[in-house]
């Protein structure tokens, strides 16, 4: 990775040069162990602790690497790590398309709710906007380290037309024009023709288990809570095959930093440059490339103060993470929690209150509730009165408990949101979750449109992976939206640039023009390919019949962290490790071919 160039920052306002309009009654807005081992009883920044695998009634790992029979599950370890969060907004957005304010929100329902009213609906494109006729361009080489991005800039509060001025990792200047900032003249400038958004932010993935998919496992029926599906024989057997590959256990193996840097592939060619991925053992130096590994030291941030539970916390790690909070070595607890639809899952909520020595210590504004799927109006009051946030995986809770077609089992978002919580969203995994997040946004569309009556806008749901995800993580003072000052993780699209909400509901990744992490572009259209490092290089990449490159492989430092590794050699990695575990017989299952990067439609 190229060493950042920081420039002085331009201060720019930016003045909306549009008028907007929509509906003005809208509202703003695993289970399972890992091989045995002692808890970490809440981590700290310096020393983390792994993440449990999704694996046998909450306390069970499935069997072993190598076969035969179930070994006990550790507990859930705490990895630290990121900024207090905060709760969403309220009321509708800003008013209609040429011109007069929008009449202010009705009051809603618990299933439509509206916040405190608004100004009217939602920003729309820019005047004279128009869909994104031709290619992008380079239109001027300049210096490495300095970047300018022209298009339809969302914010994403405010849609403007203009430039991005990225030196370094960090966004210079954000306006109608940047040609007045002093390093301008040494930039690279890239008509993109298209729309520029702020990186994807993944809140909640499991990414060692991003190798499989639907297609290697699917639950036989549909579940009541997460301590069932994990009996399942072909899922204890997938889970086996996830551990030989990564090491654990006697394995005699250890793809894990394949296996992560597949997962943030499938991330990164959607436009997402930040996951929360869980991977363990946590902190390895080869997590450091790609996509932020935003929950583990490699983040390419220089501090993790983020900490996960997929496993329901002993007291002894609850216990830590209260003391982190305190200490201020943790700004951000992203727990598994009511995972389900029945009392034994909700249960899990008040649980919560009580499982530390000193109770509701964990009710706090650094804790997001992952799933939250049973909860109702009182637990959400109580989340409310804290200030606590909610990520939100609508695919993975049908495709487990409402049998892949009941999209009423899911987590009330509508509800959550009249409480005031600040609610992201994310795909949990890509087996029955979403692939990534650009196709866990269309599908919560979906949902809302489909039992809610379209309560949640095309923006309020890109506010769910870029602001209110940077609030889930404290962070959202460096990452989740254009500002000067801010990491330049930033993903261009096509699409209509009139409706730019709309245009990211629509994206796939063939769609996904340029996507820069860092202030480094990783991934783009075949156009653009000399906007990447050039050394050591990107290579070419068809994604559903669309040119495209990829920078999978970045410099070396050493002679283990597997930074020199391009896409061709991950992925035939893993498809040959696959192929050998399927050849030792160990299940009755095969689990190869490896699943693709993106399944296209």
């Amino acid at each position: 990775m190229r060493k950042p160039i920081i420039a002085a920052l331009l201060t720019v306002s930016i003045a909306p040069v549009w008028s907007c309009s929509d509906d003005a009654s809208t509202p703003n807005g695993n289970v399972g162990g890992a091989t045995a081992g002692a808890p970490n009883t809440g981590g700290s920044a310096s020393n983390p602790g792994g993440s449990g695998d999704l694996g046998g009634s909450g306390t069970d790992g499935g069997t072993t690497a190598l076969g035969g029979n179930h070994s006990p599950g550790g507990a859930p370890s705490e990895p630290s790590g990121g900024g207090e969060a905060s709760p969403g907004g309220s009321g509708g957005g800003v008013g209609p398309a040429a011109g007069a304010p929008g009449e202010a929100g009705a009051a809603g329902t618990p299933t439509a709710p509206t916040g405190d009213g608004g100004s009217g609906g939602e920003s729309g494109g820019p005047v004279g906007c128009q869909l994104s006729v031709g290619a992008p361009t380079i239109t001027s080489t300049g210096q490495a380290g300095h970047l300018v991005l022209r298009g339809t800039i969302v914010t994403p509060d405010q849609v403007i037309e203009g430039e991005v001025l990225v030196d370094g990792d960090t966004i210079s200047c954000v306006a109608t024009s940047c040609s007045g900032a002093a390093t301008y003249a040494q930039a690279t400038v890239v008509e993109t023709r298209g729309l520029i958004f702020p990186g994807l932010i993944d809140t909640h993935n499991h990414v060692l288990f991003d190798t499989f998919d639907e297609t290697d496992w699917s639950p036989t029926k549909a579940y009541a809570n997460h301590n069932q599906w994990t009996n399942e024989a072909k899922y204890g057997a997938m889970v086996d095959a996830k551990q030989y590959l990564n090491g654990e256990g006697s394995s005699p193996v250890d793809y894990g930093c394949e296996l992560d840097k597949y997962g943030e592939l499938k991330a990164l060619v959607a436009g997402t440059t930040s996951i929360v991925g869980a991977a363990n053992p946590a902190n390895r130096t080869c997590f450091g490339t790609l996509a932020r590994t935003i929950d583990q030291t490699p983040n390419r941030l220089g501090a993790d103060k983020i900490q996960i539970a997929t496993l329901f916390p002993a007291t002894a790690a609850a216990d830590g993470v209260c003391t982190n909070f305190t200490d201020g070595d943790t700004d951000a607890y992203l727990i598994h929690v009511a995972e389900g639809v029945d009392d034994t899952a909700k249960k899990e909520f008040a649980t919560l209150n009580t499982v530390t020595t000193t109770d509701g210590c964990l009710n706090s504004p650094k804790t997001a509730i992952v799933h939250g799927t049973a909860l109702g109006d009182a637990e959400f009051t109580v989340m409310a009165a804290h200030q606590m946030s909610l990520v939100w995986s609508p695919r993975s809770n049908v495709f487990l408990y409402g049998g892949g077609t009941d999209l009423t089992k899911t987590t009330n978002i509508p509800l959550a949101l009249s409480k005031g919580l600040n609610v992201a969203l994310a795909p949990d995994w890509s087996i029955g979750g979403s692939q990534n997040l650009l196709d866990e946004l269309r599908f919560a569309n979906h949902v809302d449109d489909t039992i809610w009556g379209d309560v949640l806008t095309p923006k309020m749901l890109t506010e769910m992976v870029t602001t209110n995800a940077a609030r889930v993580l404290g962070l959202q003072d460096v990452i989740g939206s254009i500002e000067v000052g801010k990491k330049a993780d930033l993903m261009v699209i096509g699409g209509d640039r009139c409706s730019p909400y709309d245009a990211l509901l629509a994206a796939s990744p063939s769609d996904v023009r340029l996507v820069v992490v860092g202030g480094t572009v990783l991934y783009g259209d075949a156009a653009l390919q000399a906007l990447g490092p050039a050394v050591p290089g990107c290579e070419a990449m068809d994604v559903c019949g669309a040119n495209k490159f990829v920078c999978a492989a970045a410099p070396s430092q050493n002679a283990t962290d597997k930074f020199g590794q391009t896409l061709g050699v991950i992925q035939t990695t893993l498809s040959t490790a696959l192929s050998d575990y399927d050849s030792l017989n160990l299940s009755a299952w095969d689990f190869s071919p490896l699943t693709p990067i993106v399944r296209c439609e």
